[in-house]
């Protein structure tokens, strides 16, 4: 529920009228147009501020254009206080004469839910006639890193800085102003900011020019007029920052972070260019002269995309090359890339309405990779994307929690929450990437470029994007497909499963596809079918590279491909460019094992292994294949030595690892014995010709093997702990959390010292995340304590604590009986309760006994009331854990079998290899 607290105490009266909302009443009326703001802010931070500090004072004038004859003006407003509100007829251009001021009528409305005020004229609006609303009032600069908000930090000489920062998307500008706070709503914004002379100020803008005030002391900094934009982009920042910059570039810091600011100013400065050059525009032409990127201490976002002010955590934009890792540098780079991509998707060509969330975020996840990849070309983040977006994604699509990527059915602020979720971000960006591949990248790069151009500075709608696809897609023969396949992936949920029929004489391949779902009776729609692009290659046509479809796959239709000659294996779907699963017959599953177990894999292209061993495991998992046909085909991952498969395998292990709860023994050795190539291969030592992923991959069969038993693991991990700091810095997240979860309360208080003095935001992150690592409870109730405390910053309090279940599976009790014992107190601690909801949820989802399902029932019937809305996410938490557990019952005894099994003839194996030896050995001193 959205409260709003308004009050007029000059001019008007508003009166607050609590009503029951309908869904179309959370979103304004389009009878008005604002055109302009000219906003005038005053924080209030310094501790002499004594009552005021952490308020505002504000004052604004929106020039706005009816389009109808009207007495109703609506915008938004939350947690402002007015002292005058009033609005005349825009005077004509040159005109001397001084416009008359009116009131508003004393009988508005305000509504609590949409925090929309109803204002009525004291006369009718004319059509198409200037108006400006003028607004004087105070705000709230509270800290939950929403709105315009307060943040702070120690610094070097241990004094707490205040700094005013803002976070508007995506309903929080009516925090800070009375404003049309709906993206279709574009104006153009004039900001002047009063600040007191030790602190300095950014906006979107360039700084026209610092003019002391009559309060001596203070300054008003004033910026140039923004570009045609919505009110979510727009930002401020008051702060004691440093900035390193150019004339047009500027990254801002913390004056102690300021030497960590280097490699995010090269990089962010390339990557700019290079996406300008990508999409013929470049930056500094869109209509903003500047580009600043700022770290903020506190703010929930990853970052945000403000146009021309960038706002990140401190963690995604700062590094220090002598402890920052490589991927911690790879994740700033891509954030960058991702926030400078929506300088065109998002902020110069803007969705309508968040129902169409991923036309900004599935570009800006797209070009998060391969915007990052115009720059930094050794990380091969073309294939990291499949394994990181495509089947991450896919987990959640094959549901019957998710939606689809145009979804109208958003209004609420629980709707748009929502819409910023893997659909808009991951499968967004797979579609755009699945599109580039079936119409060419040149056609799909020129599309891209037309539509900026014809859109700019203006909203748009999914329609206007295939527009510009089909005009660019006339040459391909799979154009007259198009708008089936767009509407297919978009105006749909979820995606197929293709079962792929090789003929008994291999000279045929038969098609056809029903929606690929984890579990049949869920509730989802199972009927759903697809227009899909379909790619393939085989023994005899060995092409990898090409991953142009060979045709479209039409809903309701069997498809069937010839071969003059026989096959010896086939599979689709070239280096996973389309959305969807495949299944063969078990005996080309056969055959392609046999061609993995083949030298250099049978020149099988590592994308197409990951995509095998991800669909292998999840079709195994949905019960379409049976788990020994899966694992069976799995044990090629004895050879695999590439990042890209092994990142696939681990997260379809982890899935069963949580299902088997501590009974790991088997598992232990099966993990072991997999990835003995690998782990011998790569050791804990790095060498100056590793490859980024081979980086990637050292980290994680280090923390498998070391979590899963391998004792020399183990012990090497444990050695470098002992020399803290010391420990290479890619190898510290395997080495912190071993420490701890081999160690005890000397380990803990090593690590957590040096959590202390940290002063690099990506070793702080990596410190206080493997705090969960632990595993006796008196330390995992520290750590919760910790979490509780203010030491932990809110944006990470969710993060720390899911380690500290997620890191060892015997500490899914004690961590829950933590939470629902102290659930208020983690209310209170995290922002409220549904984030606690979303806590036990995630830990219900690790449940694998019976006892733990029926201690949730009954934390649920006693206080699920309390948590108001979120009690849906408490019963829904109930609803998965019973279905894991009847999973469970239904097919981990055959994983656990086969584990068994296998475990046995190893044994069997390594005593009858013992056995030989002793009897060659006694032979010999016989002779």
């Amino acid at each position: 529920m959205f409260s709003l607290r308004l009050v007029v105490l000059l001019a008007t009266c508003l009166i607050a009228a609590t009503y029951a909302t309908e869904l179309e009443d959370y979103r304004l009326k389009d009878h008005i147009n604002p055109v302009h703001y000219n906003i005038s802010l005053r924080p209030y931070l310094l501790d002499s501020d004594t009552t005021k500090q952490f308020t505002f004072d504000g004052e604004v004038w929106i020039e706005v254009v009816p389009t109808v004859a009207t007495s109703e003006v609506h915008l938004h407003s939350k947690n402002l206080t007015y002292s005058l509100v009033e609005y005349w007829a825009k005077p004509a251009d040159g005109s001397t004469v001084a416009p008359t001021k009116l009131s508003f009528n004393a009988a508005n409305t305000t509504n609590d839910d949409t925090s929309i005020v109803n204002l009525t004229t004291s006369a009718q609006l004319t059509a198409n006639q200037a108006y400006i609303l003028h607004f004087v009032y105070t705000g709230l600069m509270e800290d939950d890193m929403h709105g315009f908000y307060r943040s702070s930090y120690v610094n070097d000489n241990n004094e707490t800085k205040w700094i005013g920062s803002t976070q508007f998307q995506t309903n929080h500008a009516r925090r800070a102003f009375p404003s049309f706070d709906e993206p279709q709503f574009k104006a153009t914004f004039n900001v002047t900011l009063k600040r007191h002379y030790t602190y300095n100020t950014a906006s979107n803008t360039r700084l026209i020019g610092s003019y002391p005030d009559t309060e001596a002391g203070y300054y008003l900094d004033v910026y140039a007029t923004t570009p045609h934009m919505s009110t979510y982009l727009l930002a401020f920042l008051v702060s004691e920052f440093s900035s390193r910059h150019d004339s047009n570039f500027s990254v801002l810091s913390r004056p102690e972070y300021y030497a960590q600011t280097q490699y995010s100013f090269n990089v962010g400065r390339e990557i700019l260019a290079e996406i300008g050059k990508f999409l013929n525009w470049n930056y500094y032409e869109l209509g903003n002269t500047k580009m600043a990127m700022a770290a903020i201490p506190d703010f929930s976002a990853g970052a945000m995309e403000n146009w021309g002010l960038l706002t990140y955590r401190e963690r995604s934009l700062l590094v220090d090359n002598n402890v920052t890792t490589l991927s911690s540098i790879q994740a700033i780079a891509a954030v960058v890339a991702h926030e400078q991509a929506h300088m065109w998707f998002g902020d110069l060509v803007t969705c309508k309405w968040w129902s169409y969330t991923w036309l900004n975020e599935g570009f800006a996840r797209y070009f998060q990779y391969f915007g990052t990849a115009f720059v930094e070309d050794q990380w091969e983040l073309e294939k990291q994307f499949v394994v990181d977006q495509i089947q991450a994604v896919m987990a959640m699509d094959s549901t019957n929690a998710t939606n689809p990527m145009t979804d109208n059915n958003t209004y609420t602020p629980a709707h748009l929450s929502r819409m910023f979720n893997s659909i808009s971000y991951n499968k967004g960006a797979t579609f755009i990437r699945m599109i580039e591949h079936t119409m060419g990248t040149e056609s799909f790069q020129k599309s891209l470029q037309e539509y900026l151009q014809k859109y700019h500075h203006q909203s748009s709608i999914p329609e206007y994007l295939l527009q510009a696809w089909q005009a660019n897609w006339a040459a391909s023969r799979f154009n007259a497909s198009s708008e089936n396949i767009f509407n297919s992936f978009t105006t749909q949920v979820g995606y197929p499963l293709i079962n792929a029929e090789l003929a008994s004489d291999g000279r045929s391949v038969s098609f056809t596809q029903k929606r690929f779902l984890l579990k049949d009776n869920d509730g989802a729609n199972a009927s759903l079918v697809y227009t899909v692009p379909i790619s393939y290659a085989t023994n005899l046509e060995n092409n990898f590279l090409n991953t142009t479809p060979k045709f479209i796959l039409n809903p309701g239709v069997v498809h069937t491909e010839t071969f003059t000659s026989a096959l010896d294996w086939f599979i689709a779907n070239v280096q996973q460019t389309s959305y969807y699963r495949v299944n063969y017959t078990e005996a080309n599953w056969h055959a392609i094992h046999h061609a993995l177990t083949a030298a250099n894999w049978s020149n099988i292209h590592e994308i197409n292994r990951a995509q095998i061993v991800d669909d292998l495991l999840n079709l195994a998992r949905s019960g379409q294949i049976t788990y020994n046909l899966t694992l069976d085909v799995l044990e090629y991952l004895e050879t695999e030595t590439n990042y890209i498969p092994w990142t696939s395998a681990f997260n379809g292990f982890n899935f069963l690892s949580i299902r088997l709860g501590t009974d790991i023994a088997n598992f232990n050795n099966y993990i072991q014995q997999l990835t003995y190539k690998a782990y011998s291969q790569l050791g804990f030592e790095e060498s100056s010709t590793d490859s980024a992923l081979n980086i990637y991959l050292r980290t994680k069969v280090l923390a498998w093997n070391c979590r899963y038993g391998n004792s020399d693991c183990v012990r090497q991990a444990k050695s470098y702990f002992n020399s803290l700091s010391t420990v290479p810095k890619n190898l510290r997240s395997v080495v912190y959390c071993v420490g701890l979860r081999e160690g005890g309360s000397a380990e803990f208080e090593a690590l957590y010292q040096k959590f202390k003095i940290a002063t690099v935001a990506t070793e702080e992150t990596l410190l206080q995340t493997s705090f969960g690592c632990v595993k006796n409870q008196t330390l995992i109730e520290r750590v919760f304590n910790l979490v509780l405390s203010p030491e932990i910053r809110s944006q990470d309090k969710s993060a720390v604590l899911s380690t500290l279940y997620t890191e060892n599976n015997e500490n899914v009790d004690p961590v829950f009986a933590l939470v629902t014992s102290k659930y208020e107190e983690l209310a209170e601690a995290m922002g409220g309760y549904s984030a606690v909801a979303t806590v036990i949820s995630n830990i219900a989802a690790r449940f694998t006994e019976e006892t733990q399902y029926a201690d949730l029932q009954k934390f649920n019937t006693a206080n699920a009331s309390k948590f108001g809305s979120s009690n849906s996410t408490l019963y829904a938490a109930e609803a998965t854990a019973l279905e894991n557990l009847e999973w469970a019952k239904e097919k981990l005894g055959v994983f656990r079998s086969y584990l068994s099994q296998r475990n046995g003839s190893a044994m069997t194996s390594a005593f009858s290899a013992l056995t030989l030896v002793f009897v060659t050995l006694t032979a010999l001193l016989l002779r």
